[in-house]
């Protein structure tokens, strides 16, 4: 019995019970192993309470609340504004990928950025050869000094500047003239627009890469390497949608003449020479929006866009005796040209072939000399307006 009640007064209450059982049995022991009970309960009770929580911390102290709160919405604010300008970045991304043509890049990135800023006019340049080229048509402003990644209209006189050069081999920046923070922006430190800017200024830098490449590829595919004109394909095409459009246009064929002797004689270096360099006379003497491709051999196709037949005829002249003033040559060298204007109704293909044979022409009488050709033989008249304009 006493062996019973010793374990039971270990198991309940620890050694101070066991003593006073052992002096004298389970009831003299009573009043201990009662406070000994109590204590171990409210040893496990003290162990289970849960640690006060933040949450009933926070609603416990009505500072520390408005506190959290307050940072929680600051939070929210950043992590908007963010989501925000990656919407745009990516929107202005998806927007770019389509933009290989120089004549659309300039319209393209400006459509850009005035997402973020309004301006009174934008400049896209690119330096070449030792001088800034305007891509999408003439130049706005000056070309700027570029002495950062972004210069903001109030560090550049009020002009955003973004320099994208890594785009490029050499130099290049866009600039938007008088520009003017849009809503999204106004209002915001010097650093966030600057931040803005540097953002689209590497997507702009990346689109600039894939125009110039594109137009390297093109040219590649258009220019012929040995003379530095158009390819014969590329005239032809642009010739046939002038006509098609209803355009004034006249042509000129132009021929070497004896050019069969040159190679005879000189051998056909030099005759690779003097197709360079009457090649290189031809496009140095018309005007930006003429067009001069290799025809074949020792053939130019010119094609002179809003040129009636007289003004034709004057253009054939001149590149006569640019050709025959040419210096440094193996061999002296003239040109024989044949100069047509476009009829009413006439094909691409009929004006190039009266062009050639007044061209043969100006070879029978002589060389050395132009040649226009007759009226096209469909009793049609010499187009003198634009259709746009003469059914306006």
């Amino acid at each position: 019995m006493k062996r019973l009640d010793l374990a039971l007064a270990m198991a309940l209450g620890g050694g101070g019970v066991v003593a006073a059982v052992a002096l004298g049995g389970v009831a003299a022991a009573l009043p201990a192993l009662v406070t000994a009970i109590a204590g171990s309960v409210a040893l496990a009770l003290g162990r289970a309470r849960p640690a006060e929580s933040p949450t009933r911390r926070l609603l416990a102290s009505p500072t520390l609340l408005s506190r959290t709160r307050s940072a929680t919405r600051e939070e929210l604010a950043i992590l908007e504004d963010a989501q925000d300008l990656q919407r745009g970045v990516f929107e202005v991304s998806a927007e770019l990928v389509g933009c290989v043509e120089e004549a659309d890049a300039r319209h393209r990135f400006a459509a850009a950025m005035r997402r973020y800023w309004s301006c009174t006019g934008v400049d896209l340049l690119v330096w070449e050869r030792g001088e800034w080229r305007s891509l999408g048509g003439a130049a706005v402003g000056e070309p700027p000094q570029l002495d950062g990644p972004v210069a903001l209209p109030e560090d550049h006189a009020g002009d955003l500047v973004l320099d994208l050069s890594p785009g490029v081999e050499g130099q290049a920046c866009l600039v938007l003239r008088g520009a003017k923070p849009q809503p999204s922006l106004a209002g915001r430190a010097a650093a966030d627009q600057r931040y803005v800017a540097e953002v689209l200024r590497g997507q702009l830098a990346l689109s600039l890469r894939r125009v110039i490449l594109y137009t390297g590829l093109q040219a590649l595919a258009r220019i012929d390497p040995l003379t530095g004109t158009n390819r014969r394909w590329y005239g032809e095409l642009r010739l046939e949608e002038l006509v098609n459009a209803g355009e004034v246009v006249s042509v000129a064929m132009v021929d070497i003449d004896h050019f069969k002797r040159v190679n005879d004689e000189h051998g056909h270096a030099a005759g690779d020479v003097v197709l360079a360099a009457v090649g290189r006379c031809l496009a140095a003497h018309l005007r930006g929006n003429d067009l001069v491709c290799r025809h074949g051999g020792e053939e130019f196709l010119v094609i002179l866009p809003d040129t009636p037949p007289h003004g034709a005829e004057q253009v054939a002249g001149r590149l006569r005796a640019a050709v025959a003033a040419l210096a440094g040559l193996p061999t002296p060298v003239t040109v024989s040209i044949g100069v047509a204007a476009c009829h009413e109704g006439e094909p691409a293909p009929e004006l190039v072939r009266r062009a050639d044979d007044a061209l043969y022409q100006a070879k029978g009488t002589g060389r050395d000399r132009v040649a226009v050709a007759e009226a096209a033989g469909f009793g049609s008249k010499v187009r003198l307006t634009p259709r746009r304009l003469a059914n306006a």
